[in-house]
């Protein structure tokens, strides 16, 4: 007579985001770098007086705040 394994812990395998990184996680680790980069562009558009970089310096930390509170 065959014995029958019936303790497989099947939910341990199929369980939803167990392994995975949080999306709270991810969205701060975009949004810390991105916020450096933008806050090296406004130090670059105020020592060049650059126009252009504070623009793209300020979208950029505008979308660093969003991604960051997104991730809240």
């Amino acid at each position: 007579m065959p014995k029958f394994i019936s303790n497989l812990h099947l939910e341990d395998f199929f369980s939803a985001n167990k392994y995975g990184l949080s999306s709270k996680l991810v969205l701060s680790s975009m949004a810390f770098p991105l916020s450096v980069v933008s806050g090296l562009l406004l130090l670059d558009a105020a020592l060049n007086s650059s126009v252009t970089s504070a623009g793209i310096g300020i979208l950029g930390l505008i979308a660093a705040q969003a991604i960051k509170t997104r991730g809240q």
